[in-house]
């Protein structure tokens, strides 16, 4: 054999290992482990935001049973509504649209923390070799304001939390979450609303 391909055989049977070990390495980056739970509340980082930013809202949502003990206002609003969501770099904003047409609208402002909730829920979830998908939760709490029926309800007191949940395994991206839930609670009342997100791989 040659010198020059000796040489070159020599070189490739260093990298093939190395390319496989780097291969392996790569996925298993994103990998989960059973009984894994991590519960934090963390700063609102760029890449956080920026998974956030990536998700759509599906075009409807829903007010969660339970409306005969809510306001008068919030009961004529129905319990589908069409829904709009606007977001800036310093809020997002959801526009419900009521059966006769009318808007109204929530505000959240983007707050400093998020808090994260991922866990294996066990039972009988499969492993893939890769790990089982965790249960994901992302919470976001901050002060809001609303319009139309929903002004009665958003106060100074009042806190508005925005729930993005799904499931993934050990690395988080905007396609693990499936759904969203409105929280509002606070002396002025209390509601639910919910609905899918369009941006997840489901």
């Amino acid at each position: 054999m040659a010198p020059h391909i000796r040489y070159l055989a020599g070189i490739a049977s260093v990298l093939v290992p190395f390319w496989f070990a780097t291969d392996a390495a790569l996925a298993c980056a994103c990998c989960s482990n059973r009984a894994a739970r991590y519960v934090e509340v963390e700063k609102l980082s760029e890449s956080r935001l920026g998974e956030i930013e990536r998700m759509t809202f599906a075009e409807e949502a829903f007010v969660a049973e339970g409306a005969d003990d809510h306001p008068v206002e919030i009961q004529n609003l129905g319990t589908k509504l069409p829904l709009a969501v606007a977001r800036t770099q310093k809020e997002i904003v959801f526009s419900f649209r009521d059966q006769l047409g009318r808007v109204a609208a929530l505000t959240l402002a983007i707050p400093d923390t998020i808090s994260i909730f991922e866990v294996d829920p066990r039972g009988d979830t499969k492993n893939d070799g890769l790990g089982p998908s965790l249960f994901k939760e992302w919470q976001l709490t901050a002060n809001a304001s609303g319009t139309g029926a929903f002004q009665p309800l958003v106060g100074a007191s009042q806190k508005v939390t925005l729930i993005l949940h799904g499931h993934g395994r050990g690395c988080t991206e905007a396609m693990d979450f499936t759904d969203w839930t409105l929280l509002i609670r606070g002396p002025a009342g209390k509601l639910t609303l919910y609905g899918a997100l369009t941006s997840a791989f489901r």
